[in-house]
């Protein structure tokens, strides 16, 4: 058997690559893993004996042609943003089975929240990271092929733990503990203007003032303006840097879902973009672990970084915390041995 996964993340290749290393170990199925990293991204995740790699564009006409190369007898598909839309629909295109992980997320921005319901309502297979996500999808009509599976990420963070050294990241970048920030806004930046890049970097600026706090910026983006002082840009790191720096800084900023669900993995607290408020675990928002915040108020954003000095009780893991990688190898398994015997 035959199996491609599309990720269009650096996590998203992470939980892909771990699956397809499981199901390998068993002989369940041979792997390919269809990725849309630049370069520069993918060459921070770390060398690991992986399956079969292709790099496309992400975009329907380009994933169409690997496709009907390739024919796989499924595409697995995580998330739901623009370019996990854009391989749901090329693996409906050219009738390959479609399987959903990380289903049942309903974002408030319309187009995104579109793209999920998509390919929830094409999948086969939909694992979800929680009962709530389970429950969504059943009020909508959705109950066949749904499973609650726990997070993979969740998985990966325990399997990094004992590789992190804080006192080494920081020491690489002369950094203290404790007395910076980091910052990952990526998602809201790519479609501002440039002019909103620069005052938004000068809005950091003086966030890290109010605070007596150095930014430490974690981009990808090819295209950020010129720097500005008490921020610095950090080029795209290996994940046991990042998790390192994450665990001896002092909070988080961050329209990341990922980093935001390691954050709370590492019992770290984060500020969220009022404007993003990603979905996938929304415990941390909820509990007030993690703390909504106006980006555009250096002075409000102090005020937060403050309260979240005020201790506050973990409230725990989500459930299906462990394991996840497990579940949806299985999952995928069972799906797919039922499609094979006709009962899908």
């Amino acid at each position: 058997m035959h199996v491609a996964f599309f990720a269009a993340s650096r996590p998203h290749y992470r939980m892909a690559a771990a699956i397809a290393r499981l199901a390998e170990a068993h002989g369940a199925w041979h792997s390919l893993l269809i990725h849309a990293l630049p370069p520069s991204v993918l060459s921070s995740l770390p060398v690991q004996a992986t399956p079969r790699t292709l790099r496309t564009e992400p975009a329907e006409d380009a994933l169409r042609s690997l496709l009907r190369t390739e024919r796989p007898d499924a595409l697995l598909v995580f998330g739901g943003g623009e370019a996990a839309l854009a391989a749901g629909r090329a693996a409906v295109a050219e009738q390959v089975p479609l399987l959903h992980l990380e289903a049942g997320q309903r974002p408030a921005e319309a187009a995104l929240r579109a793209s999920h319901e998509f390919l929830d309502r094409e999948a086969l297979l939909r694992c979800c990271l929680d009962a709530r996500q389970a429950r969504t999808l059943e009020e909508e009509g959705i109950a066949e092929g749904v499973c609650v599976v726990g997070d993979a990420l969740y998985d990966l963070f325990q399997e990094a733990c004992s590789g992190l050294d804080p006192d080494a990241a920081l020491a690489r970048h002369q950094l203290t503990g404790a007395a910076f920030a980091l910052a990952s806004l990526d998602g809201l930046w790519l479609a501002a203007a440039p002019e909103e890049r620069q005052a938004a970097l000068r809005q950091l600026a003086e966030w890290g003032r109010l605070t007596d706090m150095r930014i430490l910026l974690l981009s990808d983006m090819p295209s950020l303006p010129a720097p500005v002082p008490g921020v610095q840009r950090l080029p795209a790191l290996p994940p046991l840097e990042t998790l390192s720096l994450l665990c001896a800084c002092r909070c988080l900023l961050t329209d990341s879902d990922s980093l935001l669900r390691e954050a709370f993995y590492a019992g770290k607290r984060a500020l969220v973009p009022a404007s993003a408020r990603p979905g996938q675990l929304a415990l941390p928002l909820e509990c007030g672990w993690h703390k909504p915040a106006p980006l555009h108020d250096p002075a409000t954003l102090a005020e937060l970084t403050a309260a979240l000095a005020e201790p506050c009780p973990h409230p725990g893991l989500p459930e299906g915390s462990g394991r996840a990688v497990r579940r949806m190898t299985a999952a995928v398994m069972a799906t797919l041995a039922d499609r094979a015997d006709g009962l899908l």
